[in-house]
């Protein structure tokens, strides 16, 4: 029982940290919010929105930061 609960909370805290970055991945040398905000600022006069999705991949890519897969 006291397995299943400690199983439970860790899986639990898991989920967790992917929503609070939309299901990025990344090692956090860069805090998310921060690399999210400079490759939102880096990008911001682009015009497409593709594009500049594209382009915030990109960047948090170089960050060391990976997009889950749709």
């Amino acid at each position: 029982m006291l397995r299943h609960a400690a199983l439970s909370a860790a899986a639990l805290a898991l989920l967790a940290g992917c929503a609070a970055h939309g299901g990025w991945t990344g090692p956090d040398t860069q805090p998310f919010a921060e690399a999210l905000a400079d490759c939102k600022a880096r990008t911001s006069a682009m015009g497409g929105k593709t594009e500049r999705r594209f382009a915030i991949d990109t960047c948090m890519t170089s960050k060391g930061w990976t997009r889950p897969r749709r």
